[in-house]
């Protein structure tokens, strides 16, 4: 396994990459990483995320309320809808940087900053 590198230095494409690879070496991309089921494993992981919090007031998931194994534990959660999300992406032919950075194109006009800050 590679040196594992953060956000400030790892791109959006190194990523997906290295999910194509994995995926690939597997012959997942053949049979079971099509569309539906890549949506399906976003929307159950993201519940599974959800799961940590569900009971909680809101005072008590503060990043500094959680413990290390609750963080380590949503932190692992937050990578299994990454990856599968990247997944997607690959499936789809879908340009992951590209995608976010028209749809905030699009929030911008729909939320003009000044009708929420005065």
């Amino acid at each position: 396994m590679s040196e594992v590198r953060g956000d400030a230095v790892v791109t959006v494409a190194e990523l997906k990459q290295q999910v194509r690879e994995f995926t690939e070496a597997r012959n997942w991309h053949v049979e079971g990483h099509r569309p539906k089921n890549l949506a399906m494993s976003i929307a159950i992981e993201a519940a599974e995320l959800m799961e940590h919090f569900q009971w909680l007031d809101n005072d008590d998931y503060a990043d500094e309320k959680l413990s290390a194994e609750k963080r380590e534990q949503v932190r692992m959660e937050v990578a299994d809808i990454a990856i599968y999300l990247l997944s997607f992406c690959n499936q789809q032919g879908i340009d992951l940087a590209k995608a976010v950075q028209d749809k905030y194109q699009i929030n911008e006009k729909r939320f003009p900053v000044e009708k929420f800050v005065k």
